[in-house]
C-alpha cells in the first residue's frame, strides 16, 4: 500500500463481521464516520418503532458487534433503558432474570439457542416473553415463539445490517437511508447507499428469503435433527 493510499483511507473503528452467502464468517471494515452515521440512524429507527425511552434487552454476540452497537448506543441516546445478554443457550437464566425482574418493552436477537437453554432450564419461552410487546426473533426461534402461542417480529442479520420487523407477521427492515436489499429468487444480497470504509453492491449473504415492500420477509430454515441437550447445571 502506497503512502498517498494510506492517507485516503478513512480512520478504521474496527473490524466487523458477517455471514456471506456460504454462511462463513467474513470481516468487513467500519470507519468512524460510519459507525456514528449508524448510530445516529439507529436512534432514528428505534424511536419509530416506539422505543425511545423505552427498556430494551439486546441479546447478541461479541463478533456481531459491528451490526448491534449503533442499536446499543442508540438506545441509551434515545433515553431507553439498556441491557443486553449473549444470544446463546448458557445465558439462557440470566436472560430469564432480567425478564423475569425487569418488565421490558421490546427483545431483540431471540436465537433457537436460547430457546433450547430456556426450555432446558424448565423455563417456557410463552412464558418468560409474555409480557414483551417487541419480539425480535431470527428464523427458526420466531417460528417456535408463533407455536408458543407468542407474535414475535422477524429480526434478520442481513450481511452487515440489522433488519428489524415492526409488527408480527410482516417483514423486517434495514436502515433505508443506509442499505438496500434486493433478492435473485430466495437469494439475498445487499447495497450500501452511503460511503463506507467497505462498500456493499448487490453483495451475496447468507439469509433467504423474499422481499416485500422493500424489507426481508426471511426462509424458515429446514428442521434439523439435533441431539437432546443436558438441562443446565445438570453433570
Amino acid at each position: 500500500m502506497s503512502v498517498t493510499s494510506r492517507q485516503e483511507s478513512p480512520a478504521l473503528w474496527g473490524v466487523g463481521s458477517y455471514e456471506d452467502v456460504t454462511s462463513s464468517r467474513v470481516p468487513w471494515r467500519i470507519s468512524h464516520e460510519e459507525i456514528g452515521r449508524d448510530i445516529g440512524v439507529a436512534v432514528d429507527v428505534l424511536t419509530g418503532l416506539g422505543l425511545a425511552g423505552k427498556p430494551v434487552l439486546w441479546c447478541s454476540m461479541l463478533a456481531e458487534a459491528g451490526q448491534f452497537w449503533p442499536y446499543v448506543c442508540g438506545t441509551v441516546l434515545a433515553g431507553g433503558r439498556l441491557s443486553c445478554a449473549d444470544s446463546t443457550y448458557g445465558e439462557a437464566m440470566r436472560v430469564s432474570m432480567f425478564l423475569r425482574l425487569m418488565s421490558y418493552d421490546a427483545v431483540f436477537g431471540v436465537t433457537e439457542s436460547l430457546l433450547d437453554g430456556l426450555e432446558a432450564s424448565d423455563h417456557q419461552p410463552g412464558e418468560v416473553f409474555a409480557r414483551v410487546r417487541l419480539l425480535g426473533a431470527y428464523p427458526g426461534a420466531y417460528e417456535r415463539l408463533v407455536a408458543a402461542g407468542l407474535s414475535p417480529v422477524h429480526f434478520v442479520r442481513c450481511g452487515p445490517a440489522l433488519a428489524i420487523g415492526r409488527e408480527p407477521d410482516a417483514p423486517a427492515f434495514v436502515a433505508g437511508a443506509e442499505w438496500e436489499l434486493v433478492a435473485d429468487g430466495l437469494r439475498i444480497a445487499i447495497t450500501s447507499l452511503q460511503p463506507r470504509a467497505q462498500p456493499f453492491i448487490r453483495t451475496p449473504i447468507a439469509v433467504r428469503g423474499t422481499i416485500v415492500r422493500g424489507g426481508i420477509v426471511p426462509a424458515a430454515p429446514p428442521p434439523s435433527s439435533t441431539v437432546p441437550l443436558r438441562p443446565i447445571g445438570e453433570e
